[in-house]
């Protein structure tokens, strides 16, 4: 049983609007008050930005980073840069981790907030594991919003989200204290082009670009992706084997996980990772005896993709490939 004592929450991310970032007033004052009330006794750790007003946030610790600004990821036709805020995460997170001094931890977006703490039992809920699998000391949980295990139809690999994780400190340090990503150099050779991650096929998403990045740190090993759809059969193996020995996938009402409006679909995305769908391969590599209830996964998601997916990647073979 983890104490709630020995959880440091690092809240990650701007307290106020940015540009190109909105933020809902007054949620990260929500998230503090949501982590006091679900999980009374744990440290918070605030890590955002000089510059950001906290004067109103009460946490045990605030961290006013130096902003790196946003890295340019891509070029338009006209060579008008794209920038993504993938070095702002790393900074926030990673600054934020190095000053936790309790075993478990865990990393959630300034714009998020608790409604329960169910990542705290399921953590250690699924104790086996395969040995040659596993890179982390504990599973780390992680949640299925834009967990993506499809896009256009088909399979994708290395695509976990990044809106929470909770785990051992030392895990969750392997996966954020990472080297900050380079600016991409515009190449004068394909002016008029588009210029981006994976080019000239569909583009690799933020969070594959973060997956790689840090799996390929712990696993010489591990596949990579060069484009979104990237994979063989043997990385779909290999994607799914890491999964059911690192990882416990939950729906954010199983982890207790509140979410901005933006972030709630209206049903179930049939694109992302549901639970059961991890649990499947939890009993499949794992724990052959774990009813894994493949009828509900059908029921609730499952129907949905086989409808779906089917145009999805007719429509994506027809769409000229794109950034």
């Amino acid at each position: 049983m983890i104490a709630n004592s020995d959880i440091t929450f690092v809240i990650q991310g701007p307290v106020q609007a940015l540009p190109g970032r909105d933020q809902p007033l007054g949620v990260t004052a929500k998230c503090i008050a949501s982590i006091r009330q679900f999980v009374p006794g744990a440290k918070i750790i605030l890590s955002t930005w000089q510059g950001q007003d906290c004067s109103a946030l009460q946490v045990d610790t605030l961290l006013l980073n130096q902003d790196p600004g946003a890295n340019i990821v891509s070029y338009a036709e006209d060579g008008t840069p794209g920038r993504l805020n993938f070095n702002r995460q790393i900074v926030s997170t990673a600054a934020g981790l190095r000053e936790v001094t309790t075993p478990y931890a865990v990393k959630i977006r300034s714009d998020n907030f608790l409604t329960g703490n169910g990542f705290i039992t399921a953590q250690q809920a699924y104790p086996h594991r395969l040995k040659q699998d596993s890179v982390f000391q504990e599973r780390v949980v992680v949640n299925t919003s834009y967990f993506r295990r499809y896009a256009e139809g088909q399979r994708v690999i290395l695509h976990p989200s990044d809106f929470f994780y909770f785990g051992r400190t030392e895990d969750l340090l392997k996966i954020w204290d990472l080297p900050l990503f380079a600016d991409r150099v515009f190449d004068p050779a394909k002016a008029g082009q588009k210029q981006y991650d994976g080019a000239p096929v569909t583009a690799t998403h933020a969070e594959q670009c973060y997956c790689r990045h840090w799996l390929a740190l712990l696993d010489k090993n591990a596949p990579t992706v060069n484009h979104r759809h990237d994979k063989t059969a043997e990385s779909l193996i290999y994607w799914d084997r890491f999964m059911a020995s690192n990882f416990v996938v939950l729906e954010p009402e199983q982890i207790g996980l509140g979410l901005i409006e933006r972030f709630i679909p209206k049903a179930k995305r049939p694109n992302e990772m549901s639970h059961y769908d991890w649990l499947k391969l939890y009993k499949q590599y794992c724990d052959p005896s774990i009813d894994a209830k493949s009828l509900h996964n059908f029921l609730t998601v499952g129907w949905r993709r086989a409808i779906k997916f089917p145009f999805s990647y007719l429509k994506f073979k027809i769409a000229k490939p794109h950034h």
